[in-house]
């Protein structure tokens, strides 16, 4: 939805090109590399500071596959098992911590478009989340583990033979595995009455995971607010009508709704769009 890529036919091959983000470049690589030398995504055939070239997968996106809901989620959350598992030490220095002020000033590209008045409730939230982020992860000592952080269905392939790939690895940090299953969640939509059933089917994939709710919580509201913050920067129009802004609207919207069923006093965002 915001790159540039390219699919390349020669005579011997195709491949899939990707102009890489250069903030996010060396993650990205080093990331993919790991994930395709586990059989998780496309073979990497080059890459350097601006472009990733991988194989290109014949294949459809899950959120275009005529599959069930149901279908959709246990594909996603059987690759995010998998990832999670596979975090060696080697790869620690290349990729960062999730540090949430950091990925939010990142989204706020557009300041001509953001009120004083606004800009003090997107600071205020971000202040409240990463403090009771952070408090929660240090209080309960969770492991990090090699995240997506985008785990969209749109991000994830199932070619002719019904395997599904993992591709852009542009948001992967390392962070507890609540933070992978949080943005799942938000980032497709999934109705949070259905959180306690899918922590449980990831716990049938990964035996040993002891969810922690409060922190599973943090993070789902910080995965609304960050994904709204998303979609309004890469929108091109100021206007409802614009299909990023809907979408927007729609991840504030849950933001508002799930703060409230937690008992949490936040600012609300919806009213920001108005």
């Amino acid at each position: 939805m915001s790159h540039t890529c390219f699919k390349v036919t020669t005579i011997s091959q195709v491949y899939f090109v990707k102009k890489l983000n250069s903030e996010t470049a060396k993650e990205e690589v080093v990331a993919c590399r790991f994930a395709s030398q586990h059989g998780l995504s496309p073979c990497i055939i080059y890459h350097d500071d601006s472009w990733l070239v991988t194989e290109f997968i014949d294949s459809i996106t899950v959120n275009k596959a005529e599959i069930s809901a149901d279908k959709c989620i246990k594909t996603g959350l059987t690759l995010m098992a998998k990832l999670h598992q596979l975090l060696p030490q080697l790869i620690m220095e290349d990729i960062p911590y999730l540090n949430t002020v950091k990925s939010v000033q990142r989204l706020c590209t557009t300041p001509t478009t953001l009120t004083r008045v606004q800009r003090r409730v997107l600071a205020l939230i971000t202040d409240r989340l990463t403090f009771m982020i952070e408090a929660e992860q240090k209080s309960s000592g969770v492991v990090n583990v090699l995240s997506h952080g985008d785990m969209n269905y749109s991000n994830i392939l199932l070619d002719k033979a019904n395997q599904a790939w993992l591709i852009d690895f542009e948001c992967s940090h390392l962070a507890p595995v609540e933070f992978d299953l949080s943005m799942f969640i938000a980032v497709n939509n999934i109705p949070t009455h259905r959180i306690n059933e899918i922590v449980a089917s990831y716990m049938v994939l990964v035996p040993n995971f002891r969810p922690n709710k409060t922190l599973l919580t943090y993070y789902l509201l910080y995965s609304f607010f960050i994904n709204g913050l998303w979609y309004l920067d890469n929108a091109k129009d100021s206007e409802a009508k614009d299909p990023m802004k809907s979408l927007a609207i729609e991840q504030w919207s849950a933001f508002d709704n799930f703060a409230i069923e937690s008992l949490l006093n936040l600012p609300k965002l919806q009213p920001l769009l108005i």
